[in-house]
């Protein structure tokens, strides 16, 4: 028998979560799979149940967004030999877009992750040890992205607002932050080079896109052994508006405005603290120092064939 969890969080995609466990209902499942739900009740409860579970299941199936693969990332044990798999059903999916090429059906995959063969892939995740202005320290791995600026305070935006889900909640949220939005001044350590920068954000990817779907490091790849550093530094709000159906297309790579490094380890300093996030979850609104580093094929992901 092959031993499966699902951990399940019910609050994702403003009711996604909830439609997945009635559909879980009438779900035939495979005279080989032994099955087992977890569902999430609280914030950073896949984090305690990824604690307990690590070592415990052959595949553990995590139906949600990436907060909750954060979570589940958080609290997983690297060295198990357990395979993850993801369902995309939360508000932001992004790391699904790097995970799966072609477009998500659910259905499909679910079957693929509860059949005799699988495809594996081993991609990297990053950690974080971020001070804040109070001296503060947070330790945090993400498997997505990490964000500090502009992206930062819209996720923060998007993370509060109860009303929209999805696409439109980040576009509101965009919209919101641009109207009082200033730049910030970065101080950078990449090995050798330092670097000052006056710019909008600095985002950082294991994955391409944030924010449902913007593509802010083009060309990141989750299994390279590499994170990937974006600088955006535009002169006015006019070129951002510009910018974000560019970055929604997956064609800013290039534009004499975005910077792009490839690193394993990264140090910044923030001369005025501000909101940091980890795959669109706010970690800080006073963030004033990160040290960032790559763990290289750290965790084994189901993929589609």
């Amino acid at each position: 028998m092959i031993k499966v969890a699902i951990i399940i969080n019910p609050k994702s995609g403003k009711g996604s979560g909830e439609d997945f466990i009635e559909k879980l209902k009438s779900f035939k499942v495979p005279n080989s799979v032994n099955l087992t739900i977890y569902i999430t009740e609280y914030p950073l409860h896949a984090t305690s149940i990824a604690e307990n579970i690590s070592k415990e299941f052959d595949r553990i199936i995590i139906a949600g967004g990436d907060g909750t693969l954060n979570e589940f990332v958080n609290g997983f044990d690297v060295e198990s030999n357990t395979s993850i798999g993801l369902l995309p059903i939360g508000s932001g999916n992004d790391f699904s877009l790097s995970l799966y090429k072609d477009k998500i059906n659910i259905d499909k995959i679910l079957m693929s992750y509860l059949s005799e063969n699988i495809k594996l892939l081993k991609t990297d995740f990053g950690m974080i040890k971020l001070t804040e202005s109070n001296g503060n320290i947070i330790l945090k791995r993400f498997i997505n992205s990490l964000g500090i600026g502009f992206d930062a305070r819209v996720a923060y935006l998007n993370q509060t607002n109860k009303i929209f889900s999805g696409s439109l909640s980040y576009l509101i949220s965009i919209l919101r932050t641009f109207v009082k939005f200033n730049s910030i001044k970065f101080n950078i350590k990449i090995g050798d080079k330092r670097l000052n920068r006056n710019a909008l954000f600095c985002s950082i990817g294991n994955g391409e896109s944030v924010g449902a779907g913007l593509y802010l490091m083009p060309g990141a790849q989750i299994d390279d052994g590499y994170l990937d550093l974006s600088i955006v530094d535009l002169k006015s709000r006019i070129k951002l508006l510009k910018l974000l159906p560019k970055a929604a297309k997956n064609e800013i790579k290039g534009i004499p405005e975005l910077e792009q490094m490839r690193f394993k380890k990264l140090e910044i300093v923030l001369e005025t603290p501000y909101y940091s996030h980890v795959d669109g979850e706010i970690v800080s609104s006073k963030t004033k120092e990160i040290e960032v580093n790559v763990l290289r094929e750290a965790l084994t992901f189901m993929i589609l064939e």
